[in-house]
């Protein structure tokens, strides 16, 4: 019980994943036994963090360069193995204290929320977007289930604030920056500072990113760094005003862009797909898109039900 207690503990701890968050529950559910448990592994990460403060050194891992390794693990895992017995004499009175308060953020489908949170930071929240909020005295932690959200961090050195999204980790102190869950791939842009990024895996060591990069985390824990230019971030994050910018982008990846925000589907013709469209339209206008990127391919619309398809004039 205790071995799945500190297992539960450290995966808390780096952020769960929505199916996560509904095994562990389960598991609480269970046995009442579990919930002491947990609480026991709990009290003993919160008394490894706290010598860490006392020692003034980091909570998180911060690292000062790209060689450096950022895992710090090991040294929880010690901590849940051999400190059950100091965090059960503790956990029946600080338990409350320890367990972070936790605020779930969701958006419908073409829903775009601006969230004040309780430090002074502030998160843009896309469309079809799920967020797990948990702050303490000692950290700040975002979980990005799936979907996007930007970041406006307010600046607290002590308390670094970290956002686990699929296999990435990216975490500052006070800047700006967006994350990105793709199907298999997790996108960090960053438009404020600086940001440390690195896989969950932790095989990779952190890098530094700046304002005007970004970094792409795959499946398998490759990371990516790149310089992106003011018009392809300005495209990419256009959604934070409600609209899509559309500048020499394939006709494929435009759809995909505004399926994001609509029930209705949209669809094109394969042999239309790598055309190039551009402009600019607002991302409640599916009609209005599908009509101007059908005369910018040579096709033309046709509705079937809740289906707009793209497809090629014959002529064309």
């Amino acid at each position: 019980m205790d071995t799945e207690a500190s297992e539960w503990a450290a995966r808390l701890d780096r952020g769960l994943t929505a199916d996560e968050e509904i095994t562990l529950n389960q598991w609480l559910s269970a046995d009442r036994r579990h919930q002491g448990a947990f609480l026991r592994q709990r009290a003993a990460l919160s008394l490894l963090d706290r010598a860490r403060a006392l020692r003034g050194k980091p909570i998180e891992p911060v690292v000062g360069n790209e060689n450096e390794e950022i895992d710090d693990a090991p040294s929880r895992r010690r901590l849940l193995k051999f400190g059950t017995g100091l965090a059960a004499m503790l956990a029946g009175g600080v338990a409350w204290q320890i367990w972070p308060r936790a605020r779930r953020i969701t958006t419908e489908v073409g829903e775009i929320r601006h969230v004040p949170l309780e430090d002074g930071s502030v998160a843009m929240v896309n469309s079809r977007s799920a967020l797990r909020i948990s702050f303490t005295e000692q950290r700040r932690d975002v979980t990005l289930a799936s979907g996007e959200a930007w970041f406006q961090v307010a600046k607290n050195r002590e308390r670094p604030f970290t956002v686990s999204a699929g296999p990435a980790v990216a975490q500052a102190v006070g800047t700006a920056f967006d994350v990105r869950r793709h199907a298999d791939s997790t996108e960090i842009i960053v438009t404020e500072g600086i940001v440390r990024v690195w896989p969950l895996a932790a095989t990779h060591a952190a890098v530094l990113v700046e304002a005007g990069h970004r970094a792409i985390v795959d499946q398998y824990g490759n990371l990516q760094r790149d310089l992106i230019d003011g018009p392809a971030s300005d495209q990419r994050l256009a959604w934070r005003e409600g609209r899509i910018v559309l500048d020499r982008m394939t006709l494929g990846a435009a759809v995909e862009e505004f399926n994001r925000y609509h029930v209705e589907r949209l669809e094109v013709d394969p042999s239309l797909s790598d055309r190039e469209v551009v402009g600019w339209f607002s991302t409640d206008d599916l009609d209005g898109f599908a009509a101007t990127a059908a005369s910018l391919v040579g096709g033309y619309v046709e509705r079937d039900g809740a289906t707009l398809r793209i497809k090629k004039s014959p002529t064309a």
